[in-house]
């Protein structure tokens, strides 16, 4: 867990949500906040781990072996979450 603390969680949602819907542009709109914000986490995030997770194309963002591989457990751990906190309700 010592590692999880090196790491900023709204930088982890960024990444989460670029490699979900695709694009810095949805991403940012699913988050409310703006393109260029989401693009700084992803940076963030990867200075933070030291290992890139996306490739950076004409095309957008591609994850890396290790980005779909990290999201991955991400986009699980977030449902997770979610389901935590709608016990709640």
């Amino acid at each position: 867990m010592a590692m999880l603390n090196r790491v900023h969680l709204n930088g982890l949602r960024a990444v989460e949500t670029v490699a979900r819907l695709g694009s810095l542009a949805a991403a940012a709109a699913e988050l409310n906040v703006s393109v260029s914000a989401v693009s700084q986490q992803v940076k963030r995030t990867e200075k933070q781990l030291g290992q890139a997770l996306f490739e950076r194309t004409p095309g957008g963002l591609v994850p890396t072996e290790f980005g779909a591989a990290f999201t991955a457990r991400l986009s699980a751990g977030f449902r997770e979450l979610a389901q935590a906190v709608a016990l709640a309700d």
